[in-house]
């Protein structure tokens, strides 16, 4: 896949978490656990990572899963911020967060297994 197609699909998935994590989206598809919600939240950031790391490894960036992570908790952190701030059907949850951390270690701990045995086949 082309870097730019890579880069703008990045961004747009980054934009479009944002939008949707400050507004009411109703109700999401039920699985039929007591953590749903902490669920989406891991999903969301772990895709986020990944496109990030795929996005900036494309561009020959040092330590891509690094700072994907990295930047991934923090956006995650901010989102939650302005859910608190600048919402009122959306509440800052410090679980929310949680999950965001969990889903990006989750993908991390995928790219650097997945990496390692790139390497270990070469």
């Amino acid at each position: 896949m082309s870097k730019k197609i890579l880069l703008i699909f990045a961004i747009s998935y980054t934009l479009v978490l944002a939008i949707l994590s400050l507004i009411n989206v109703g109700s999401l598809p039920r699985l039929g656990s007591n953590f749903d919600d902490k669920i989406f939240h891991a999903l969301a950031y772990g895709l986020l990572v990944l496109l990030w790391y795929f996005t900036l490894h494309s561009f020959k960036k040092v330590k891509p899963i690094f700072i994907a992570a990295l930047c991934s908790i923090i956006y995650g952190i901010i989102i939650e911020v302005l859910q608190g701030q600048l919402t009122m059907v959306r509440n800052f949850e410090i679980l929310d967060i949680l999950a965001n951390c969990i889903g990006v270690i989750i993908a991390s701990l995928f790219l650097v297994i997945r990496n390692r045995t790139i390497v270990k086949n070469l």
